[in-house]
């Protein structure tokens, strides 16, 4: 595929993946509108975390009075993991935008790359502020077993989708973007939300506020990265000419499966995060169950099999923290059953794009 196609191509006509190339970056039609509508959406949200102050937060962090050893050991933890875990998914946008052949859709994921390097940095940001060696922090991340662990089957599907960047081999190619489109989906739907709601319930006992401030701003951005990542399933899902009906149908229970894969994972973290304690408001099995409930509802909105029964049991003091006024409800509570081709919009109306944290 070369860096600028130099024909005339039909960009209406073009796949999201694996079509002729990208021409000009021209944004004056599109086909899938909702991306470049995703691109403005992103690009307003600009923050950086110096905005924060976090001086009550390292005070917080040193007074055995306010934050116990097994809390520090929590909020610890998941920093490191969520440090670990934006380094991956900076990373992995560019592999899997090596496949793109869609304008408004490289626009969106040069956006999202772009804020998820913001993320990384605030967490190091984060981490100088709190903590008095903040290199042997994030030099344990490398070497903490039970974060590699956790990072090892999020990191799989990007490496394997190397891989064949790397060797230029076509062959299994679509299986293996959509089956990395599905990693990253969970990593954005189920693995940060975990961390996020560690940050919100410190927050909510009047710790570490700033913290959860700057995370605020992260799972904003984070929400857009989702609906972005649901966006594309479900036109690979929806869509005939994309090419993509046959390898989902194939993939639907590997999946389901590493969804699964990914609760189990996720419940199995929340009993090494809270094994000498709990937060007030949050403990392994509260986060258990809200593991459940979100992984069914994140299959859902993605059109895959779910079950039903599962219920949020932390919804009440965590909706403030997960929603805001720039951040609307649930988009994918509207399930999306055409999308319109060929669409061109000079003005974009925000009351129609919902990026909110999903209501999920």
């Amino acid at each position: 595929m070369t860096i600028l196609n130099k024909k005339n191509i039909d960009i209406m006509k073009q796949p999201l993946f694996l079509g002729e190339g990208l021409g000009l970056q021209r944004y004056d039609k599109f086909k899938y509108p909702t991306f470049f509508e995703l691109f403005q959406k992103q690009i307003s949200f600009f923050w950086r975390p110096e905005e924060f102050d976090l001086k009550k937060d390292r005070n917080d962090f040193k007074d055995n009075s306010i934050m116990s050893e097994n809390e520090r050991f929590i909020f610890t933890s998941n920093i490191k993991y969520q440090t670990m875990m934006d380094s991956v998914i900076c990373r992995g946008v560019p592999t899997l935008q090596s496949f793109v052949s869609n304008s408004e859709l490289e626009a969106s994921m040069n956006a999202w790359q772009f804020f998820e390097q913001i993320h990384s940095y605030s967490y190091t940001y984060i981490i100088k502020n709190v903590y008095s060696d903040p290199s042997s922090v994030l030099d344990s991340c490398l070497t903490d077993k039970e974060i590699l662990a956790r990072a090892d089957v999020a990191v799989k599907e990007y490496d394997s989708l190397a891989a064949i960047v790397n060797n230029k081999s076509t062959k299994n190619i679509k299986k293996q973007i959509y089956l990395t489109l599905i990693s990253v989906n969970i990593l954005e739907a189920v693995r940060f939300y975990v961390s996020f709601v560690c940050a919100f319930a410190f927050a909510e006992n009047k710790k570490m506020i700033g913290n959860a401030d700057i995370i605020k701003m992260i799972k904003r951005d984070e929400a857009l990265h989702l609906y972005n990542t649901q966006e594309i399933i479900k036109i690979l899902h929806n869509v005939k000419s994309e090419g993509f009906l046959d390898v989902a149908q194939e993939c639907e229970e590997q999946a389901c499966k590493m969804f699964e894969l990914a609760a189990s994972e996720e419940k199995k973290w929340a009993s090494y995060l809270f094994k000498d304690g709990s937060i007030i408001g949050l403990n392994e099995n509260v986060l258990s169950q809200y593991i459940d409930w979100l992984c069914h509802s994140r299959r859902k909105a993605i059109g895959l099999p779910y079950e039903t029964g599962f219920k949020n049991p932390i919804a009440g003091w965590t909706d403030p923290w997960m929603n805001s006024d720039s951040v609307q409800p649930a988009p994918q509570e509207t399930e999306i059953t055409s999308y319109k081709i060929g669409a061109s919009k000079n003005d974009i109306d925000d009351a129609k794009i919902d990026f909110g944290d999903l209501g999920l």
